[in-house]
């Protein structure tokens, strides 16, 4: 406890009020009571972000390798903060979840904006591909807003020569706002048809409601125009809603068993996550938070764990400046909606063998 800074900034507020006491005299009191107010909010959020049961690490299938000629080619476009100050954990986790699964080759990382301004997002990866000491896969630059020059877009060029060098071979998971993917249309007309798949988090049929709090959806309502032009892309169409993400929650036995496990990408994970995972169990009382991208990771690898709908989306540029999806499940359509997840235990395991193999193969490395 004492590593973590909220520990340490409670002490220099204690010793501020104390100060202020002193030079204040007969105002003092004011300071007190404020230093020992926010000492008392200090200590709930770190018994909310330390406080977890003591469990045994769990037992996880060796996951078996993979040829290199086999594995699927794979870009994550996404909006990366994990480990920034009260900023979303769940593009990270999905990314290392992709990095250590043996079928996925993670072929580049292009940022977005979302959880936060393309420049954190950009940084923030960087720096998570560091701490693992790798070298790919490489991560380049994305658009800052919906109203960049896509002849400026460094990652929607990498998008673009990326799958005409391989054509209907790379699967892109978007994780974040989509104006990369209309900036690579805006660039090559032919972008869509030459993707073998295309997976995206965003978009609710319906209000979400997480312990009687709405969520604002914040992918697709970001670019309505990019969210538009990907429901329409020519290749197949993934869509992994907003409410799903309520069905992937990771609680505290779950952050308990990775604490466990001991190994450099699970101490990683609780380390990046340990603030976020206290914030949100005392704001939605729901002890644990969401892993919403790391679903629509798993419909690539693992769909069987997924609950899956497939139909047609008449919905408008309108409907998706609020995030709204409107679905005609008994219209032919080629969308695919993961609703959420199928087989939670599944899933579980799923994200804690691939985290734990990349952590094996890191500490091989090292």
């Amino acid at each position: 406890m004492i590593r973590s800074p909220w520990f340490w900034v409670t002490v220099l507020l204690i010793a501020a009020g104390v100060a202020l006491t002193a030079l204040l005299g007969v105002l003092g009191w004011v300071a007190l009571t404020l230093a020992l107010a926010i000492f008392f909010l200090d200590a709930i959020l770190l018994y909310s972000c330390y406080v977890v049961p003591d469990v045994d690490p769990p037992s996880l299938p060796e996951l078996e390798p993979v040829l290199n000629e086999e594995r699927l080619p794979l870009i994550h476009d996404c909006d990366l903060t994990m480990g920034r100050a009260f900023r979303d954990v769940g593009d990270g986790l999905a990314l290392l979840y992709l990095l250590g699964e043996p079928s996925i080759d993670v072929q580049a990382i292009t940022t977005t904006y979302g959880n936060g301004p393309v420049g954190l997002t950009t940084r923030t990866a960087r720096g998570l591909l560091a701490q693992l000491n790798v070298e790919t896969p490489k991560v380049y630059r994305g658009a800052g807003s919906p109203g960049e020059n896509p002849k400026e877009n460094e990652a929607a060029m990498h998008l673009v020569a990326s799958v005409n060098a391989r054509p209907n071979e790379f699967v892109l998971l978007a994780t974040g706002a989509l104006t990369n993917f209309r900036h690579a249309a805006a660039l090559d007309p032919d972008f869509f048809s030459k993707v073998k798949g295309l997976i995206v988090a965003g978009g609710a049929t319906g209000p979400v409601m997480w312990r009687e709090r709405r969520l604002l959806e914040r992918n697709f309502s970001l670019d309505p125009e990019a969210a538009y032009a990907v429901i329409q892309a020519s290749c197949p169409v993934t869509i992994t809603l907003g409410e799903a993400g309520l069905t992937g929650i990771i609680r505290s036995p779950q952050f308990a068993a990775l604490e466990a496990l001991d190994d450099p990408v699970s101490r990683l994970i609780v380390k990046r996550c340990r603030i976020w995972f206290g914030l949100m169990r005392l704001w939605f009382r729901d002890d644990g938070f969401s892993t919403w991208e790391s679903i629509a990771a798993t419909a690539i690898t693992r769909p069987e764990l997924l609950r899956v709908d497939r139909g047609y989306l008449p919905t408008t540029i309108e409907d998706l400046k609020s995030g709204r999806l409107a679905f005609d499940r008994d219209a032919v359509g080629p969308v695919q909606l993961v609703r959420g997840v199928k087989d939670y235990e599944g899933f579980v395991e799923a994200q804690f063998a691939a985290w734990h193999h990349l952590g094996c193969y890191t500490e091989t490395q090292q």
